[in-house]
């Protein structure tokens, strides 16, 4: 199954990275006749409907031409929502401003969790802010950051 999502993305990737959409993910799971395959996709300032539209006919022309997934699928084209950790510096740059909840580990390697603003953010590190307290946490410590949505 890993095969078969590597040959996928590299199929999609290229149509992503002309329309400057980012492919976040890509899973297939199930099996017969209940397989799915998930095309997690976003962009720099937020995917719209739109977008998805038309990425997701797009994808399922190029699913069909080369015939990469064999037997019957559902395909699902979405953003990756607020649920999954953000990983790359552009996930990141998207959401300054917004609240996160950082697990990192300090220089000694002892574990911490951190919530704030995300207040900057850069190749090196990013600067989260407390009304009391302010963080600057190097991108390699960081092992999971969350947005905290707030009700």
């Amino acid at each position: 199954m890993e095969e078969l999502i590597q040959k996928t993305t590299e199929l999609i990737r290229p149509l992503c990275e002309m329309r400057q959409i980012h492919l976040v993910e890509i899973q297939l799971r199930g099996e017969g006749r209940s397989r799915v395959l998930s095309v997690f996709v976003d962009t720099d300032t937020g995917i719209t409907l739109q977008e998805i539209t038309e990425l997701t006919r797009e994808i399922s022309d190029l699913l069909d031409i080369h015939d990469l997934i064999p037997g019957r699928y559902r395909l699902e084209v979405s953003s990756p929502g607020v649920d999954r950790p953000l990983t790359e510096l552009w996930q990141f740059k998207k959401n300054v401003g917004r609240h996160l909840k950082v697990e990192y580990w300090d220089d000694e390697g002892v574990p911490h969790t951190v919530r704030g603003v995300l207040a900057q953010v850069s190749p090196e590190a990013i600067v989260l802010q407390s009304q009391k307290e302010e963080w600057r946490i190097p991108m390699q410590n960081i092992k999971k950051a969350k947005i905290q949505i707030k009700f």
